[in-house]
């Protein structure tokens, strides 16, 4: 399972770091680290937390390996997501590309992109205008597939990239990581990822059940090419 081989990637520094703060938010999870690193993740509450109430102190590797749950995946991608190690550029990769088709799965994933025509799976249960229900997704081809770091929290990334044919496959959102190894094993070529710029009030709209219109006053938006 890719999630699983990202944990072991970065299993290095999660050793290192404890928690000092989570939230599990209506919309967003987030986690403090002890070296002051914020990361964020799609909320799916589906399961139950059975250390909540123990979580801090623990250290980061012991609670990201925690993922037999939607909503233990939720924490464990947040954790993941905190780890800033890249050198990252202003920006969002999908605009360095463009062709004939775009493949888009995340949920609602709203993408302006220099292509011919965008195939939108959306994972909500009601999907956007426009888009396929992604229980709906068997197959599928195009230039581009941009992959949402949501499909981490859901479980599904291994089935899109199994049955998605793309010449270029990028890992973009929230809840999106940088695991370049495992990443570049299975043909990703470029990371997106909302960085915090006020890691305070980021926190704060979470744990207040902010919507990403509210939580998009707190981030930037960063990538690097593999």
């Amino acid at each position: 399972m890719i999630l699983n081989e990202i944990i072991e990637e970065l299993s290095f520094d999660l050793k290192k770091r404890k928690i000092i703060n989570v939230c599990v938010g209506t919309n967003y999870t987030s986690v403090l680290l002890d070296n002051q690193t914020m990361g964020v993740s799609n909320t799916i509450n589906e399961g139950e937390i059975e250390y909540s109430g123990e979580i801090i102190g623990k250290t980061a590797y012991d609670l990201a390996s925690q993922i037999d749950t939607p909503i233990q995946r939720s924490i464990s991608t947040a954790i993941l997501n905190a780890l800033n190690f890249m050198e990252l550029n202003p920006g969002d990769p999908i605009s360095l590309y463009s062709g004939e088709t775009l493949c888009v799965f995340g949920y609602s994933p709203s993408i302006t992109a220099n292509f011919k025509e965008i195939i939108t799976y959306d994972f909500s249960d009601k999907p956007m205008e426009k888009a396929k229900a992604f229980s709906s997704f068997t197959r599928e081809t195009c230039d581009v597939a941009v992959i949402f770091g949501s499909s981490l929290v859901l479980n599904v990334i291994d089935k899109i990239v199994k049955n998605v044919k793309a010449e270029h496959l990028i890992l973009e959102g929230v809840s999106s990581v940088e695991a370049p190894i495992t990443l570049k094993k299975y043909g990703f070529e470029a990371i997106g990822k909302v960085i915090p710029v006020d890691k305070y009030k980021a926190f704060r709209s979470i744990c207040e059940g902010g919507t990403s219109r509210k939580l998009a006053k707190y981030i930037t938006r960063m990538f690097i090419k593999l």
